[in-house]
Parts: structure tokens; sequence; C-alpha cells
């Protein structure tokens, strides 16, 4: 009996000490506003996972739409509970000051509804520093698979790509599970995600 518990914790150990690797595709934003104005400066997003980050291209275009089309890897360990994308603008004095950010629970991308290899296309709405929203930003998360899986991942991330477009053709679902409170003075979550639904198209 004693064997089987110490073999029971050795497993939950080593368990909870996996780290993985996401691919994280910073893609664009839209509506940013600051002081509740439309945007107008140029942009960058930042993806962080506690110590880890990694930065976007600048978007030059000085729109409230910015697109980055970034893509990237960044490590995440199992005690990780959420990860962060965090907007920046360039003021006219190249000083660059943060907009705002989006809490994403890692229960959005890893889990049950999400298995590995799977192309998550999700949508979060940013906050600034006091709570307020200040745009949508909308990135695809994709958890890598072992390497045995690698031909079913490559199948299920060429099979279509995120866009925001896609709600016409029904490749988008809203999430159907209640959304938790998060730190922003008992605010929803701020996190909004949409799953990408690969689905056949009609002929």
């Amino acid at each position: 009996m004693i064997y089987f518990g110490r073999s029971i914790d050795h497993h939950y150990s080593t368990t909870t000490s996996m780290t993985k690797t996401l691919e994280i595709h910073l893609r664009s934003a839209e509506g940013l506003k600051l002081n509740r104005k439309a945007l107008k400066k140029k942009t960058f997003a930042v993806v962080r996972i506690d110590e880890k980050s990694r930065n976007s291209n600048l978007d030059e275009s000085r729109v409230s739409n910015p697109t980055w089309n970034f893509k990237s890897e960044i490590p995440i360990n199992a005690s990780v509970q959420f990860i962060f994308v965090e907007v920046f603008y360039r003021t006219r004095s190249g000083h660059d000051k943060k907009l705002g950010e989006a809490k994403i629970p890692k229960s959005d991308f890893m889990g049950r509804y999400s298995p590995e290899g799977h192309l998550n296309c999700l949508s979060y709405r940013l906050r600034d520093e006091f709570g307020d929203k200040c745009g949508i930003v909308n990135v695809s998360i994709l958890v890598k698979s072992d390497p045995t899986t690698t031909a079913t991942t490559t199948a299920v991330r060429d099979y279509g790509s995120c866009s925001s477009q896609a709600t016409d053709i029904g490749m988008w679902r809203p999430r159907s599970e209640t959304p938790s409170i998060d730190g922003y003075g008992g605010r929803i979550v701020t996190g909004v995600p949409v799953w990408n639904v690969y689905q056949q198209r009609p002929f």
C-alpha cells in the first residue's frame, strides 16, 4: 500500500511539472480606443506567460483596426492558469504605452474541448488599467502535439484559417459556458473567446 501511494505521488508530480509549447498567432485588433476615442497611432501586441513574452511587429498604419499577423512559439507550464495579451501604442515622442490587455484562461485552449493539435481561433475583450473596454484582440492558439501525431496536426491546421469573416460561413461558434469572474472589480472575465469549429461546407 505504501508503494502504491508513492507511485501516485510520483505520477502526480511528473504530470503537474510538464511543459507544453504553444504556437500563438497575434493576428489583429478591432475598435481600439484611447480615452473613448478611436486610436490613431502605431501599435503592437505582446503575449506574456509568466516571465516569458513575445512582441509582435509594429503596425504603422495608424488605424484602430491594426493587423500584426505575428506568429511565435512559447512554452507553458502546467501551473500556469492564465496568459495575457497586451496591446501597446507608440507616442509621437517614440515612447511605448500600454493601451489594454486581455486575460486568457488556459482552459480556453487546453482541456476537454481543445485537444492538442486543435487550432483555436479566439477573440478577447481588451481592458485598460481602469478596467474599461478599449477594443478586441484576435488571436489563434495551438498546443503543439506529440511528434507521433504530426500528420493529424497538419491536417487540422491546414483545413482553414481563422478569419473575422468566418462567422458568415458558420465556421465559428460562441462559447457556451458561463464566464467566470476576473480580477477587474468583479466584472465578467476579460476573455470573450470564439472557437474555430471545422465544418464541411455544402457543395
